[in-house]
């Protein structure tokens, strides 16, 4: 898994560039002179919670996009499950470190044939609303993720073809393929336990009265804030340590950062244009690599996009170490989705090197010497637009003409992948809970991910291959094959770095963990003395 560390928060001077800046020195001195200063990115611990804590502290957290739903089936977009990990306990907790750990369910044990996988659950625990926490529930509960029309968890659900119930707080769950992925799925929003008795009733994805987790949301203003209050008598006492937690949501990176620095706020997560402000605040810092990247996603059914040498060459005509250089060393160059400390990744694939020439050699091999034109949508904040900007003058450099289209990330998302309408997209592609999600969505021919159909018969192979191991140690040879193969045809799907996550935080904040596939949670937080 991860790299961890007990090293305790000593803040360090990082660089924060400007992009013209960043321009003219990557072109004057190349990208890999060392020219420009990078930040520090190796992991850096959060501080741990004390022996004591204030139980009737509040917790501030301050986010840059607002919630889409509160009903775990509801939602739109990944960043919203954040704002459900208070109300909703999955049956499976996935650690920060992206391991599987008992939450609802307490324990768990696969079948000799791996098909399907036996769950008990933990006793005398009720919804919100009072109804008791049982197997029948749990049943309810995974046939609307899986069957409800629109649901966001139906694609993640689709190996499950049955759930028996063995006895009051003994389910079954049965796969037409491995159960073994299923796991950590139904540590997200798939697993997420509502009561029954509020699967239809009005008003429920605005203010939700039928959840299972250690908070109740007591107050929603849109645009602005969600407020918890905590569960009395909760399961897990030391998963609820304070009173109240407030999601404040701003999309002004440096509005964030000032309600940290000033009180208004506890912790934020950190873009490269606030680390340097950030440190000199004297506020904690602490930071872990993750799982999410920033990802240029192509329609193989639009411009020139199904010709495999146009994306090859694309690939290497892009400067991944200006991008990175743009962020303060906090993305790092990539060749594939997933970093390779996680073991669905290839030790074979490397981040390209920047090969104008090449570029413009395989252009002309796919028939189009004198190049392309396209259109990019592109997530409408700073760092997302200058990325562009970068790529536009990579491009350019080769004879491709980019035009850049900023949108908010919900458009972005509908006009890619539901609506099909655009060339291809820019945006910071969050982990799933488990791989196997992601890589269906973008390698399969019917992925969410992947408009244009784009179908490699041995990328699905491989696919259909790694989503059939029990454990990571059985599917990691199978990620293996598809990411190679991934690389050499250059899949719709360019990865151009993977990030490293900062946060900074109040001193007295203890306990907070960054999760490796970027899911904001604040389970077991406390304020310290």
């Amino acid at each position: 898994m991860r790299p961890s560390t007990t090293r305790h928060v000593t803040p360090r001077r990082f660089a924060v560039l400007m992009l013209p800046l960043l321009l003219v020195a990557a072109t004057a001195c190349g990208a890999g002179t060392g020219a420009i200063p990078q930040a520090d990115t190796g992991p850096i611990d959060c501080p741990p919670v004390a022996p004591r804590t204030d139980r009737d502290a509040e917790l501030t957290w301050i986010y840059s996009v607002d919630n889409t739903s509160f009903d775990p089936d509801k939602i739109t977009t990944n960043n919203s499950q954040m704002y459900l990990y208070p109300i909703y306990d999955s049956l499976v907790h996935v650690n920060a470190a992206g391991e599987a750990e008992p939450m609802l369910a307490e324990s768990w044990k696969l079948s000799p044939d791996g098909r399907s996988v036996d769950m008990r659950l933990i006793p005398d625990w009720r919804y919100h609303d009072g109804v008791a926490f049982d197997a029948e529930s749990v049943r309810a509960n995974l046939l609307r993720h899986r069957d409800s029309e629109g649901s966001f968890n139906a694609n993640r659900l689709e190996s499950l073809t049955d759930v028996r119930v063995l006895d009051e707080r003994t389910v079954r769950l049965v796969t037409d393929t491995s159960a073994g992925p299923l796991i950590t799925i139904l540590g997200g929003s798939a697993g997420m336990m509502m009561s029954p008795a509020t699967f239809d009733k009005p008003g429920e994805d605005v203010k939700p009265t039928g959840g299972s987790g250690p908070y109740t949301m007591s107050r929603y203003v849109p645009g602005d804030r969600v407020e918890y209050t905590r569960v009395p008598g909760y399961w897990n006492p030391d998963a609820a340590r304070l009173a109240k937690m407030t999601y404040l949501i701003s999309g002004d990176d440096n509005a964030r950062l000032n309600a940290v620095t000033t009180g208004a706020a506890d912790v934020t997560f950190l873009r490269a244009s606030m680390l340097r402000p950030a440190q000199e605040s004297g506020l904690t810092i602490c930071q872990q690599p993750s799982l999410s990247s920033y990802t240029l996603n192509l329609n193989t059914a639009r411009s020139e996009f199904g010709n495999e040498k146009v994306r090859q060459a694309m690939n290497v005509a892009v400067d991944r170490q200006s991008i990175s250089l743009l962020v303060s060393g906090l993305c790092q160059p990539a060749g594939q989705m997933f970093p390779d400390f996680y073991y669905a990744s290839s030790k074979n694939v490397t981040p390209p090197r920047h090969d104008p020439e090449r570029a413009r050699q395989l252009l002309a091999e796919a028939g189009l010497p004198d190049g392309f034109s396209f259109d990019l949508e592109v997530v409408n904040l700073d760092v997302y637009q200058q990325i562009a900007q970068i790529m536009q003058a990579n491009f350019a450099e080769v004879g491709i003409t980019m035009s850049i289209t900023p949108v908010d990330l919900n458009k972005l998302a509908e006009d890619f992948s539901v609506s099909k309408s655009v060339d291809a997209i820019l945006f910071e592609q969050k982990a799933e809970s488990d791989a196997s999600v992601l890589t269906a969505e973008y390698y399969r021919p019917d992925g969410f991910n992947n408009p244009g159909g784009f179908n490699d018969p041995e990328m699905v192979a491989a696919d259909e291959a790694a989503s059939r191991g029990a454990t990571p140690a059985d599917r990691a040879p199978q990620f293996t094959k598809l990411f190679d193969r991934v690389a050499e045809v250059q899949a719709p799907h360019i990865t151009l770095c993977n990030l490293t996550t900062p946060y900074v935080q109040n001193p007295k904040v203890g306990g907070v963990e960054i999760y490796a596939d970027a899911s904001r949670q604040f389970r077991g937080a406390a304020i310290n003395p």
